[in-house]
């Protein structure tokens, strides 16, 4: 009878014969559909509630009436009264909900027939069947009409996707701040500006879910939060016209509902979407409901898109209230995580300490400084612990899987045969192997080291962390040691200076003649410490302009989107940083260079924080003091001239170069010449080392080795 029904009504009918034979009537009517409506939850059931009708009340009066029977009727004959209804109802769900029929429609049969046994009790009991009818048909309505609504069809609710376990807290500021301006006469648009990654979105969400959960004043009780997408209401739209006629359709849907508060993330975006030529964009289509408060938008931007786009859109920006939204503070931080550690511990099946929450804020805030909290650090909570499962799962022994999969077949096979007394025995070894697993798992749980979370930093940031530092110098000193000859005093300045290295980044001035092992130096540090090399030829940052190079152009001019120097900062924030010839570049360079030893940061023309936290910066130099070149026994080296006191000061060690020897330069050529044929004496009379250094004599080496592997081969 009720086999295209779905669950729910075919229950209700079942339960409705359950309640027949209960009660010994000889057929299935309207009353017992009606109790059993009753005995579920339901909208019908908390109608009738609201109306003193129970379940128990209405068999009360149904046993008065009708009574019980003393015989049991074991064939369930449905009375033509009930077939009438259930098929009225299959009409209206034709009509009004492609063919669904819900307990709804059942009860607005009843009272739609104006007959059987459940109609005349209702009137018996001097129900006011008018107004339930009404009420139910109103509701009934309303939940159908909603959803064909664009509104909803086109964005997200999100009452529905946001989950009552994830909580936000420390943010009571903003969110009191976002519901007073939500219940203002005018005005009363909340827009949340600040940096990606400072949770404005989940701040919304936040909302959503108290007014779920109804912990917001009575006037947002009703609310419902829909997320709309620019995007999606452009997308489909091929033609002048149907952009806007889309929208006005949506905010008209807004205003008649009248319990609907539009969220538009990214709202930079709404300036110009839809602005094709011709076309009106969806900011200037808002303005007039927005003005007179037909409508209530929450919007999230960050500070410099609204610079760029909202601020200069005056008649929009003041329809909204602006609420800045901050960084959290440490202490914020640390409610955050635990209030999200529950579910990370649920969905991967791993154990968090509080030291692990400690240590991901800690190393995040140290190392990941490119992005915002709370983003930041609950993306590397979520990296690390996704890593740790991941090498757990790899490790993990799959000896019980396969023996459990070899029982489920010697059981079915058991089965198959007939053979159940094996069969039995078969399923109790099952039981007992996924008993012993599910044991194993809970007994086990996962935790996280300090050294897991070093490593996906390792692997976010090119950085090497683990490796111990005094490691890492040892190998540094002995490459410079075995690489740059002469230079031993020199070497052990910087290495001094490298085992500590600053907050800031470290810097270093490198003064001598040409060829004597500054760049190479440099090149070796960047090699050992493993980190990216940045070099800039300062000749080419003799003009004013050039600083452009560095920092990107002023915006208005061509280049202001361009690729700039100081940008792989920001992707490579572990760098070893050479600028060359220091002497060649401009004042306004010198002064740039200043910032960036003093404060350890620089901004640049789009108003990015551009940090020098873990770099090493070098600075080399031919030239001392004024018109000196080289070093000499006579003239003490002075560096009047070369760079300002103030800049000088702030650099962490000068290290003077001594000129190349000649004990030196045959050291070096007897270390690297293969060309036996060549003589030492021979490759010195040809280079000039007290003005090139080993510049020549290294070009001249390479020369002569491949003359000599040209002759091998």
């Amino acid at each position: 009878m009720f086999q295209n029904y779905g669950y729910e009504v075919a229950s209700l009918l079942k339960k409705a014969e359950n309640i027949r034979f209960e009660l010994r009537h000889p057929y299935v009517g309207t009353e017992h559909l009606l109790l059993s409506l009753l005995s579920e939850e339901n909208e019908v059931s908390k109608l009738l509630k609201e109306y003193d009708l129970t379940y128990e009340s209405f068999r009360e009066e149904l046993i008065h009436i009708v009574g019980r029977a003393s015989k049991e009727q074991e064939l369930n004959l449905y009375t033509p009264m009930l077939k009438q209804v259930i098929e009225l109802a299959n009409m209206d769900a034709e009509e009004n909900n492609k063919g669904v029929v819900t307990p709804n429609h059942l009860f607005l049969a009843i009272l739609d027939e104006a007959e059987g046994v459940a109609y005349r009790i209702l009137v018996s009991i001097d129900l006011p069947i008018e107004e339930i009818y009404h009420k139910l048909k109103k509701q009934n309505h309303t939940k159908e009409s909603r959803k064909n609504l664009e509104v909803l069809k086109i964005g997200i609710s999100l009452s529905e996707t946001t989950n009552k376990n994830e909580m936000i807290v420390g943010r009571e500021k903003e969110m009191n701040l976002m519901i007073e301006t939500l219940l203002r006469r005018q005005k009363n648009n909340p827009l949340l500006i600040g940096k990606a990654g400072v949770g404005k979105t989940a701040l919304v969400e936040e909302l959503a879910r108290r007014i779920k959960e109804k912990k917001v004043p009575e006037e947002l009780e009703n609310m419902e939060i829909i997320c709309l997408e620019m995007g999606a209401v452009v997308a489909g739209t091929k033609y002048r016209g149907e952009f806007e006629e889309r929208l006005h359709k949506i905010i008209k849907e807004v205003v008649r509902e009248q319990n609907i508060i539009l969220f538009i993330d990214e709202i930079h975006t709404m300036v110009n979407a839809g602005g094709a030529e011709g076309a009106i964009a969806a900011a200037d289509i808002l303005k007039p409901y927005l003005a007179r408060g037909e409508i209530k938008v929450i919007g999230a931007t960050t500070l410099e898109e609204y610079h760029e786009f909202l601020e200069k859109d005056k008649a929009l920006d003041r329809r909204f209230e602006k609420i800045m939204v901050e960084e959290p503070t440490k202490d914020n931080m640390m409610k955050i995580l635990k209030a999200v550690r529950e579910n990370v511990e649920k969905h991967y099946g791993l154990k968090l300490t509080t030291q692990n929450l400690e240590d991901f804020y800690e190393l995040s805030e140290e190392y990941l400084f490119s992005k915002c909290n709370p983003d930041r650090t609950i993306e590397l909570m979520d990296s690390v612990c996704a890593h740790v499962k991941l090498k757990n799962s790899q490790g993990r022994k799959t000896s019980a899987p396969k023996e459990l999969e070899k029982v489920k077949k010697r059981k079915e096979k058991y089965i198959k045969l007939g053979d159940y007394e094996n069969a039995i025995h078969e399923a109790t070894i099952e039981e007992k192997l996924k008993k012993e697993m599910m044991d194993a798992n809970k007994s086990k749980k996962l935790h996280i080291t300090k050294n897991d979370i070093l490593e996906i930093i390792e692997a976010k940031t090119h950085a090497v962390i683990r490796t111990p530092h005094s490691k890492m110098m040892k190998e540094l000193k002995d490459k410079l040691h075995t690489n740059i000859l002469g230079q031993d005093d020199v070497l052990q300045k910087l290495a001094d200076v490298m085992e500590c290295p600053k907050r800031k980044g470290t810097s270093f001035l490198l003064v001598g003649g040409s060829g004597v092992g500054k760049t190479e130096t440099v090149k070796l540090v960047s090699e050992s410490l493993k980190t990216n090399l940045i070099r800039i030829d300062m000749s080419e940052y003799s003009s004013s302009e050039s600083i452009n190079k560095l920092l990107g152009s002023p915006a208005g001019y061509i280049g202001y989107d361009d690729v700039y120097v100081f940008q792989s900062l920001r992707e490579n924030p572990y760098s070893t940083i050479l600028f060359d010839e220091i002497e060649k570049a401009h004042p306004k360079v010198l002064n740039l260079l200043l910032q960036i030893l003093d404060e350890g940061f620089i901004t640049d023309r789009k108003g990015n924080k551009i940090r020098f936290d873990h770099t090493f910066i070098f600075l080399t130099s031919n030239v001392i003091g004024k018109n000196q070149v080289g070093f000499s026994v006579a003239n003490k080296p002075s560096f009047e001239g070369l760079l300002s006191k103030e800049l000088l000061g702030r650099i962490d060690a000068v290290l003077e170069y001594n000129s190349i020897s000649k004990e030196v330069a045959e050291e070096y050529i007897t270390k690297n010449l293969k060309n036996k044929t060549i003589s030492v004496e021979e490759i010195l009379q040809e280079s000039d080392i007290e003005k090139y250094g080993l510049r020549n004599v290294r070009n001249l080496i390479h020369k002569y080795n491949k003359r000599l592997d040209y002759q091998e081969s």
